[in-house]
């Protein structure tokens, strides 16, 4: 490497949880070294994306988040509650009920009706009993702009600290484009497609790849239960993503990239485009920051949002556009290549069939390797 390219630092959020869980990731690692695989037990105890905050009014609206199926809503003090889509009587799903302006919502089957915390505060059937006794599961929710984030696991263990940090993006020095997708596929399958991009220029071709990327050097570092995939292309022009929006063009840059895995629901890789001779008005650096947002459905089905942030042309409009637009087009060419391995899978699991792997897969071999360490001790109640 070039000593006038000085690596580019991984963000302090990978830092933040890879000192989070060093300990704890040491102590469980013992000699497993199974990886997890699309039968894997979802990982419970952790922050995922519920919505966009914007997204949810003083109305019903439902969603599977790892096997939950919740119901969920704005209260009129204005924070969001999640609760199990299901009336305690005889299952009636919520959502399909009525949200009155008390913030309680009344089944339509039997009019039972649970307020915001899931506690039933009317037997219309039995007027004079005390309804406290009947219960519906209440979920941790938290509200982070421009997200809404909930724990399905063990309440008690619900810290929001742990929460990754992003408050950066509602900064006006950067815009950004953003998407939601819902995926026939394994959640892990989606976390190894942003570990190994090797695959830009062979799936999204010129619109993300360049001639020598697949052929960069990648390091690898594991860190407590984080993973960051690191890469330099030095002296290649940008890719069709980016050169117009920086206005590079052709201009010959050097470019580096973080790709880390942080937690089971949230992915962040952070690019530096790096142009020696200054040729926009003698800036050098332009950055490029992707948060992936992954949610399980199911065991085999995905939400996943995403953001696709830049710190040029921050405030020009067009650009948020463009790359709402763009990143779409490239990630659903992500999303049909998970959903036909999924179909695969499914049409034909061969007993005693094992992927192999390549130099390429290491990342993405450890993201799955710390997966399955975290769902065996969840597993055994840890």
């Amino acid at each position: 490497m070039p000593e006038t390219i000085a690596e580019f630092p991984i963000s302090p959020v990978v830092k933040k949880f890879a000192d989070a869980t060093r300990i704890a990731a040491n102590t469980n690692a013992g000699s497993n070294a199974k990886i997890a695989d699309r039968d894997t037990p979802l990982i419970q105890n952790c922050w995922y994306i519920l919505d966009w905050a914007g997204d949810v009014e003083h109305a019903l609206k439902n969603r599977m988040i790892l096997g939950h199926d919740l119901v969920y809503f704005r209260t009129q003090s204005g924070a969001v509650t999640a609760l199990q889509n299901r009336c305690a009587h005889r299952c009636f799903p919520l959502h399909r009920s009525v949200l009155h302006n008390n913030d309680t919502i009344q089944c339509n089957y039997h009019g039972l009706t649970y307020n915001s915390e899931g506690s039933c505060v009317k037997i219309p059937s039995a007027p004079n009993k005390d309804p406290s006794s009947i219960k519906i599961q209440h979920y941790p929710v938290v509200e982070r702009s421009p997200f809404l984030w909930v724990w399905p696991g063990d309440p008690d263990k619900a810290d929001a600290d742990q929460i990754p940090d992003y408050d950066w993006v509602n900064d006006d020095a950067w815009g950004y484009g953003d998407g939601y997708y819902h995926l026939d596929g394994n959640y892990l399958a989606i976390h190894e497609n942003l570990m190994d991009i090797t695959h830009f220029q062979f799936l999204h071709g010129a619109v993300l790849g360049t001639p020598n990327f697949a052929e960069a050097k990648i390091d690898v570092t594991e860190d407590g239960n984080t993973v960051d995939n690191y890469r330099i292309n030095l002296g290649e022009p940008l890719p069709g993503l980016h050169s117009e929006a920086t206005g590079l063009g052709k201009t010959v840059v050097n470019r580096q990239a973080h790709s880390a895995f942080v937690t089971p629901g949230f992915h962040e890789a952070v690019t530096l485009m790096n142009d020696p001779a200054g040729t926009q008005g003698g800036r050098n650096d332009y950055h490029a920051h992707i948060l992936h947002l992954i949610t399980p459905e199911s065991q085999y089905t995905t939400h996943y949002w995403w953001i696709f942030a830049r710190d040029f042309n921050p405030t020009v409009k067009k650009w948020d556009k463009f790359y709402s637009d763009s990143t779409r087009a490239v990630f659903t060419e992500d999303a049909d290549a998970i959903d036909w391995m999924e179909q695969q899978w499914a049409k034909e699991d061969r007993a005693g069939f094992r992927e192999a792997n390549v130099l390429a897969d290491k990342g993405a071999v450890a993201m799955r390797r710390i997966v399955q360490r975290m769902a065996d001790a969840e597993q055994a109640g840890g």
